[in-house]
């Protein structure tokens, strides 16, 4: 087993006297399913004419046999995002041939025999990652001819950078990484995969042969029914991806009017809920296991409902009367999705948001509109030397209920996620912060906020002198910090043909107002080109505003 292992997974194309079909080990060429830890060598010599052995990494000798390895327990190949877990989207399959630690410590290599020497062989290979300082795992393959002489030789190392899966192993842990050869003539006997590596305790395992071709080179589109949501509603971006080697990843990116695409931070699935953002541009970029890309088209949003949004406060504990504090109040528009801005992980506990500027000893509430929809979060303290503290709160939406709560701590309690009520404890300490974020909000809704005694007990509010509200602009709106005093967070989807109360219904009252504003010439009437002109044509877009009713 394999604390920090490496997966290999291969696709190699054999000579032309080969069907098209892909070896995936999840069953044998006649159909008979494989099973956990069998060994293999030969079974696919006759139809796909590939032998495989473990075999010295100096002489070429077998010294033994890969076995299966399943996804999850027990433990054969690798730890990714799981045992024997690649990242989702990779597209390797439930199966594939390990070395289950038999040439562990460079004591080995796995050895491709093909029956008819081919001219490409392609794959890839997975989980190549780093360990904390400067080990780093590695994989040399070559392509050997008949005397087992080196023709091509390819060297995957592992990457720099953030991990998805396990603190410090570096991007390439459960990711797939390619290898390609492509010769002028089928010179190809033998592939050789050899470990030159620093770090110990590393595996390697194989899937998805192809025996014919590399795979052409990806080629992504996209599709989004976007209709007329609201302002920040998610809009699904659904994309489908041909060609290409399997280990293909995600890289979406957006683009405000006017400006260029910028990635999205920690967007790496094969679908995006995109905030619906008047004028704003997604589009995907894919890369195989070769590195080969393709950018998909633009998705561009057009016309949204706007959504007004006012901020209450509760005349004294329990009263359940409200004066309002501040309408028109806005959501901050963030480049990345809510749980990447609020991933906990062991040594980075606390908020990554862009937004607002923290202060210590004060709770920060906001609403967000970014990947995933609107969110309203509430983020305790300020990162530094802060003193820690404790909180208890409980959120009352009406109109919805969240499905996603996002956290910087596994250890906080939250009760009632995905339901109308919201429950939460939070304990935290110097130099960190703590809170929660919920969502999406979409269409319509209400959001009462509270400070109470929910979960476990006083104190209820510990470490903190203020609570305050911030505008997407920055503007701070205090908020009373007193155990069972509201705020409330009231939401109104507004179509363009809503213009009177009771609002949410189209009739008479709309029609009369758009005709008061007619007369009058105010601005808000003049919906049809030529612009500064009110004429048949205003009162025509009017109608069709009607006619189309309200979401």
């Amino acid at each position: 087993m394999h604390a920090h292992s490496c997966c290999v997974i291969a696709a190699i194309t054999l000579g032309a006297a080969c069907h098209a079909q892909t070896i995936d080990f999840e069953v044998f060429p006649d159909g008979t399913p494989t099973a956990d830890q069998e060994l293999i060598s030969d079974q696919y010599v006759a139809a796909f004419g590939v032998r495989f052995d473990l075999v010295d990494s100096a002489t070429l000798q077998p010294i033994g046999s890969p076995q299966i390895a399943k996804v999850g327990a027990p433990l054969t190949a690798f730890v990714g995002c799981g045992p024997d877990t690649p990242l989702d989207g990779e597209g390797v399959g439930q199966s594939f041939i390990t070395d289950d630690n038999q040439i562990s410590d460079q004591a080995g290599s796995l050895l491709l025999t093909y029956t008819n020497p081919v001219s490409r062989a392609s794959g890839v290979v997975i989980d190549v990652d780093r360990r904390l300082g400067s080990a780093y795992e590695e994989w040399t393959i070559e392509a050997l001819d008949a005397s087992q002489q080196v023709l091509e030789t390819v060297v995957i190392t592992a990457p720099v950078g953030p991990d998805l899966c396990n603190p410090d192993n570096g991007p390439g842990d459960a990711r797939a990484m390619g290898f390609a050869f492509d010769r002028p003539t089928a010179d190809i006997a033998y592939v050789s995969l050899r470990y030159t590596g620093t770090a110990s305790g590393i595996g390697l395992a194989f899937d998805l042969f192809s025996p014919d071709s590399i795979p052409p080179a990806p080629n992504v589109t996209t599709t989004a029914n976007i209709g007329v949501p609201c302002y920040g509603d998610p809009i699904l971006i659904e994309t489908e991806v041909t060609g290409g080697l399997p280990g293909i990843r995600y890289r979406w990116q957006q683009a405000a009017p006017g400006e260029p695409f910028a990635d999205i931070q920690g967007e790496t699935d094969d679908t995006l809920a995109a905030p619906a953002l008047p004028g704003y541009a997604f589009r995907v970029i894919v890369a195989d296991a070769l590195g080969r890309e393709s950018v998909s088209d633009a998705v561009t949003v057009g016309a949204v409902n706007a959504v007004a949004i006012d901020l209450l406060i509760e005349t004294g504990p329990g009263t359940g009367q409200f004066d309002l504090a501040a309408s028109g109040v806005q959501p901050a528009v963030f480049d990345a999705s809510i749980d990447t801005v609020y991933a906990w992980s062991s040594n980075q506990q606390y908020y990554h948001g862009q937004f607002p500027t923290l202060s210590t000893d004060r709770s920060h509430m906001f609403l967000t509109a970014a990947v995933g929809g609107q969110s309203l979060v509430m983020i305790h303290d300020a990162i530094g030397v802060n003193g820690g503290g404790r909180a208890e709160t409980e959120t009352v939406f009406t109109g919805v209920a969240p499905d996603y709560v996002s956290r910087d701590d596994p250890g906080d309690t939250y009760n009632g996620g995905g339901t109308g009520t919201l429950r939460t404890r939070h304990n935290w300490n110097s130099p960190n912060t703590d809170g929660w974020a919920a969502g999406p909000l979409t269409g319509s809704w209400s959001a009462t906020v509270r400070f109470a005694d929910v979960l476990s007990g006083s104190p209820t509010i510990d470490g903190l002198n203020s609570w305050v509200f911030f505008d997407a602009d920055g503007t701070e709106h205090p908020l009373p910090l007193i155990e069972d005093r509201a705020v409330r967070l009231e939401a109104r989807c507004v179509c363009p043909a809503d213009l009177a109360p009771p609002f949410g219904s189209l009739n008479f009252f709309d029609i009369a107002e758009f005709i008061a504003r007619y007369t009058a010439q105010d601005p808000d009437a003049d919906l049809a080109a030529p612009f500064g002109v009110f004429n048949f044509f205003d009162v025509a877009a009017y109608i069709a505003l009607y006619n189309d009713g309200c979401p």
